[in-house]
């Protein structure tokens, strides 16, 4: 790869995050990640990285009606590796606690003298929006909990399989859905979305990841499923988890590997992107070749009128699929193009195990 090559990789990965960002994601996130590597792999040979790759900070830029807010700790990522658990291996030397990727919006929330007083999206990981009027109508967020110490627990708002499937003709993931929710200006309206906060870390406090996770737990928060990992059963370890996100309608990407004790954790240190404490190990759901047969129009809960793909049966996780939602007409075109037919060749997943999806087509 040359420099120009490299330049113009990091400028379509700028792109397509702000579109995803938007809820227009116009890639999938294993055609982002094949990017993304690539450009890393040309980083690690050359040794330049360029100020605006993703490798080297978050790119988001925060564009909303809701107040700005600076966090009161970095809110950093985690470095990631595709789906090949030969190459994860070699990040396990250290990494002892491995639990859920949630798919959602990752949020902090801060509680004084047991109260919660403040709620704040990611952001850039330096900034984010103020979403304390929401985080307030979110049945799995305490409003209180039984400490009087500052306390400070990230996590993620995610939306469940089981109630997206009431939006689904709408929004085009779950991931969409919750963060398109939890941004609402109206909380009232927030409040019938069902959404759910999922606590993946306690910012405040000396204790191993895996105590802090368990007191959260006793402070009343739902708590992201973690385990020591399995060295000897990794691959089973893996599926088995998968397995265990779908049976709880939990929409994940990915596993997350993480030092358990905390001031090896620490010693890691980190960049302006990532903490180096921790890997992200994420899934990519297989996708199958078939033929698209008809497109059914069909009117949802809402009352929006959704294209529907019937294509030939494919069998997938156990299961035949015969037919997905395209959400809207715009998605739809992005999808089939402007002229869809019988006959034309499409490729279909199953999101998470859950959700049938066509991911492209021969246009």
């Amino acid at each position: 790869m040359t420099r120009e090559e490299y330049e113009s990789n990091i400028e379509l990965l700028t792109y397509y995050t702000k579109k995803y960002d938007e809820g227009h994601p116009e890639i999938s996130d294993k055609a982002w990640d094949a990017l993304y590597f690539e450009c890393c792999r040309y980083e690690e040979e050359t040794g330049y990285v360029s100020e605006k790759s993703p490798s080297s900070k978050i790119i988001f830029d925060v564009k909303s009606s809701l107040r700005k807010v600076t966090h009161n700790h970095s809110m950093l990522s985690l470095a990631k590796i595709n789906n090949d658990p030969v190459a994860l291996r070699k990040w396990l030397k250290e990494l002892s606690i491995v639990m859920y990727k949630m798919d959602g919006l990752t949020c902090s929330l801060c509680y004084e003298d047991g109260k919660l007083i403040s709620a704040e999206t990611r952001g850039n990981g330096q900034i984010g929006e103020d979403i304390l009027h929401n985080a307030k109508v979110i049945p799995s967020i305490p409003k209180t909990i039984p400490t009087k110490e500052r306390t400070i627990v990230d996590g993620e708002v995610i939306c469940t399989y089981k109630y997206f499937a009431d939006f689904e003709d709408m929004y085009e993931n779950p991931r969409n859905f919750a963060s398109g929710s939890i941004r609402l200006d109206n909380a009232k309206e927030c409040s019938t979305r069902n959404l759910t906060f999922v606590a993946w870390d306690l910012i405040t406090g000396t204790q191993n990841l895996s105590t802090k996770l368990s007191l959260l737990k006793d402070y009343g928060f739902v708590v992201t499923r973690f385990e020591v990992v399995d060295l000897d059963n990794l691959e089973e370890q893996i599926e088995r988890l998968r397995q265990a996100a779908s049976d709880d309608s939990y929409p994940i990407d990915g596993l997350v590997y993480k030092i358990d004790d905390y001031n090896s954790y620490m010693a890691k240190g980190y960049n302006e992107h990532d903490f180096a404490g921790g890997i992200a190990f994420k899934f990519y759901d297989p996708e199958f070749e078939t033929q698209l047969l008809d497109i059914e129009w069909s009117v949802g809960k809402t009352g929006a009128i959704t294209p529907v793909a019937i294509f030939a049966p494919v069998r997938i996780d156990g299961a035949t699929i015969r037919r997905a939602s395209m959400h809207n007409v715009t998605i739809m075109r992005n999808l089939l193009g402007d002229n869809p037919r019988e006959g034309q060749k499409i490729w279909v997943k199953r999101a998470n195990m859950v959700i049938p999806q066509i991911t492209r087509s021969e246009k």
